[in-house]
């Protein structure tokens, strides 16, 4: 496996974040308490961390590697990448019950501009690449969301739409798999779901590769069971805190993969995008005063 916390200039924190909810039960102590204090770690050993921890330094070795580093020593420089820099700590501030509106704001905005760092530092180039051939090359995509993620999947629709691309879109659970149902060989299907674990999509996408399909997740989770069942993944990044579950930064960071994607396809066949936008262009005028 590629050793991502060297060969990118970040994302380890986001990473760690987005596959909590998938560690087992000791794995999760290790990144509770990395996560609770990052900046400590680059200072103790892996027996102190598992001390403090309350697990064997196995499991401290063994979750650096689920998280897809090749040691402890590969985290330890990820973090300290990310940590020494106060004014992007100071980013991942939460938000008080005795803050003003202005407060609130500050932080939101700041959370959000934090997440699309995140997502960027964390983004794996050879994945982005992987999902544009799969969309660009596909015969027809089937692009699907549910719940805070349907109106993300109605954007990328949307937005391939407007390409040339076959596309279509479905945000109920039950025609989703009735669809996938009908997918072939050299069709795709775009599945994007911030968690990853909820069930509609991941069935669906099951539904489609066993028609022959192929899949691209678009999660914050690379341990979730959508990830697992995708052959490309785009792990986008998100704080959520007790105030803000299923926070717009989380659906910021989708629509800019998305709207990424759009922009290489786009630039793929600039002929058939161009001829498209003066197509549409041509008789969307009619609907402006």
């Amino acid at each position: 496996m590629m050793d991502t916390a060297v060969t990118m200039a970040g994302g380890a924190l986001a990473r760690i974040r987005g596959i909590l909810p998938s560690l087992l039960p000791a794995e999760r102590k290790v990144a509770e308490y990395l996560l609770a204090d990052p900046e400590a770690l680059l200072s103790q050993s892996v027996g102190e961390v598992s001390a403090k921890a309350a697990v064997s330094e196995a499991t401290v070795i063994r979750f650096c590697r689920t998280a897809g580093f090749s040691g402890f020593q590969s985290i330890k420089i990820a973090l300290a990448r990310e940590t020494v820099n106060p004014v992007a700590a100071a980013l991942h501030e939460d938000i008080a019950p005795s803050d003003t509106p202005l407060d609130a704001a500050r932080k939101i905005f700041a959370s959000n501009i934090d997440t699309l760092n995140e997502t960027l530092r964390a983004l794996d180039p050879a994945a982005l690449s992987r999902a544009a051939d799969t969309l660009g090359g596909a015969r027809r995509i089937l692009v699907i969301g549910v719940g805070t993620s349907a109106p993300v999947a109605y954007d990328a629709y949307a937005k391939f739409m407007r390409l040339g691309l076959s596309v279509t879109l479905q945000t109920d659970a039950h025609l989703q798999m009735m669809e996938a149902a009908l997918l072939g060989k050299g069709d795709a299907v775009l599945a994007i779901s911030h968690s990853g674990s909820t069930i509609d999509p991941v069935e669906t996408v099951r539904v489609a590769k066993k028609a022959g399909a192929r899949a691209v997740a678009v999660t914050s989770n690379a341990l979730s069971p959508l990830a697992r069942e995708c052959g490309v993944t785009l792990i986008t990044a998100s704080k959520e805190t007790r105030f803000r579950s299923e926070a717009l930064a989380s659906r910021i960071a989708q629509a800019s993969f998305i709207d990424a994607l759009y922009v290489i396809l786009g630039l793929r066949d600039r002929r058939r995008a161009l001829s498209c936008a003066k197509k549409i262009e041509d008789v969307i005028t009619s609907k402006q005063f």
